[in-house]
């Protein structure tokens, strides 16, 4: 009877189970039959038979019966097979949702001007008007911060425009800050083109540490120059702004110093020329040199903006989903750099979709995302008046459409870990017709992704 009841007792627990959604199987043409969960991030090298016969439970989970006692304990330690395959998704959920709705932290992208010294082949911010903040702004940014009652924390990031040329503004700003008790400056990064990063500037951020600075170098001297000029008469920037880097890292060691490579066809040649230059310059310091890709903004409009690089000129030279996968193939396999391709676990979301988040312009204006800054008709709001202007606006960022009633992406065996996309992206897609890319390369390039993956697990 005893006998009896436990084999009662496996077969419920058996019946009870499902192969998650959160599997990938797929056949490599290097590494044979393979399998990952995107949950666990479990990976399992499988033979023809046992691909096969999963193959086969993910149509029809009462095949699980088959599976012998050892396979099946294997199996759901790696969450491959289990009991609840919605409780994944509801966590997510919930976690997404906390950050939303996140009362402690205050998140705060400041543009002291929209003004910049630069004229980039690729920016989208070269119609904007140049603006410069007034005292009197600062005084109701300053203002706005204190009526935060229940904020513990501040993240605060200075954008543009070149926000090193609204530094006065910055000075002030940052004073007043600090005296505020209730507030600690937890997280404080700037996004800046280096050029204006004088010593003075760098001895400033010593009493007032920058957690993180971004740095732009679009690959070596000559790919630099010709692309990030110097404005109204395209004069190279190149050496200046490694000079200014290396004088900020002498004065700031704690710093991360993050140099982004904004790349397409035109200039991706160079990366590796300009990777190896400035992390050997640099080694043991605290920086890091990284890719980036234009992005795609012809996407937005192929009509009104024929004529222009930002919005038309990817049609030839922008990276596609997959051609950004081949390209961090190259950098691994010809030239040794060490590519992560592990996937990690994300919650997803961004400022834009956070209640406490807002990105302030000069003018003491409101928006939800970067790439709105500038563009009065994505104006949600003012800091002087202190009100939401545009509840339909701000409702659609935050309550609007995401990955989280996205049949796409909750269906996608990659969702526990992919973000959503972009936002603005999204936003743009469902509202105005655009055609954004929201998913990134190893989501939609998962077999190639994932082989690279297994590549560095088994060496």
């Amino acid at each position: 009877m005893c006998i009896k009841n436990h084999a009662i007792s496996g077969f419920i627990k058996k019946k009870n189970m499902v192969f998650s959604k959160y599997n990938f199987l797929f056949e490599s043409s290097k590494y044979g039959c393979l399998l990952y969960n995107s949950v666990s991030n479990a990976f399992i090298r499988l033979d023809r038979n046992s691909f096969e016969e999963l193959k086969k439970i993910e149509q029809n989970s009462t095949l699980i019966n088959k599976l012998s006692d050892s396979s099946l304990k294997k199996l759901k330690e790696a969450k491959v097979i289990v009991t609840d395959d919605n409780q994944f998704f509801y966590n997510k959920r919930m976690n997404f949702y906390f950050n939303t709705f996140d009362a402690v932290n205050l998140g705060l992208a400041i543009a002291p001007t929209t003004h910049c010294n630069f004229s980039c082949s690729y920016c989208y911010e070269g119609s904007r008007k140049p603006i410069y903040m007034t005292p009197e702004v600062e005084k109701e940014i300053i203002k706005f911060i204190k009526r935060y009652e229940r904020v513990k924390n501040l993240n605060l990031t200075w954008y543009g425009g070149e926000p090193l040329m609204g530094f006065e503004s910055i000075k002030r700003l940052l004073f007043d800050i600090k005296e505020i008790s209730d507030i600690k400056l937890c997280h404080h990064t700037m996004t800046s083109n280096g050029y204006l990063l004088t010593r003075e500037k760098s001895l400033f951020f010593r009493d007032y540490p920058l957690t993180c600075i971004q740095i732009t170098i679009d690959g070596n001297k000559q790919a630099h120059d010709n692309r990030r000029t110097l404005a109204p008469n395209r004069m190279p920037t190149y050496d200046v702004i490694v000079e200014n880097i290396e004088q900020f890292i002498d004065l700031n060691p704690d710093t991360r110093v993050a140099i982004r490579a904004n790349l397409d066809h035109s200039n991706s040649e160079t990366f590796i020329e300009i990777f190896k230059e400035l992390s050997d310059r640099w080694k043991g310091r605290n920086v890091i040199v990284y890719p980036a890709f234009v992005k795609d903004f012809q996407s937005l409009n192929r009509e009104t903006n024929k004529d222009n690089f930002a919005a038309n000129g990817c049609r030839d030279i922008c990276f596609t989903t997959s051609e950004k996968m081949q390209f961090f193939e190259k950098l691994h396999k010809k030239y040794g750099l060490e590519v992560n391709f592990r996937p990690e676990y994300t919650v997803g979301g961004c400022g834009a979709t956070i209640v406490n988040y807002f990105v302030i312009g000069p003018k003491s204006e409101l928006y939800k995302c970067w790439n709105d800054i500038g563009d009065e008709n994505f104006i949600v709001g003012n800091v002087v008046e202190n009100k939401i202007t545009n509840y339909e606006l701000l409702s659609r960022y935050i309550g609007g459409p995401n990955m989280m009633d996205d049949p796409k992406c909750c269906e996608c065996k990659l969702f526990p870990i992919c973000d959503g996309g972009c936002a603005w992206n999204r936003h743009k897609n469902i509202f105005n017709g655009a055609s954004m890319q929201l998913c990134s390369s190893r989501i939609s390039n998962p077999e190639k992704a994932f082989e690279l993956y297994y590549e560095q697990l088994i060496k």
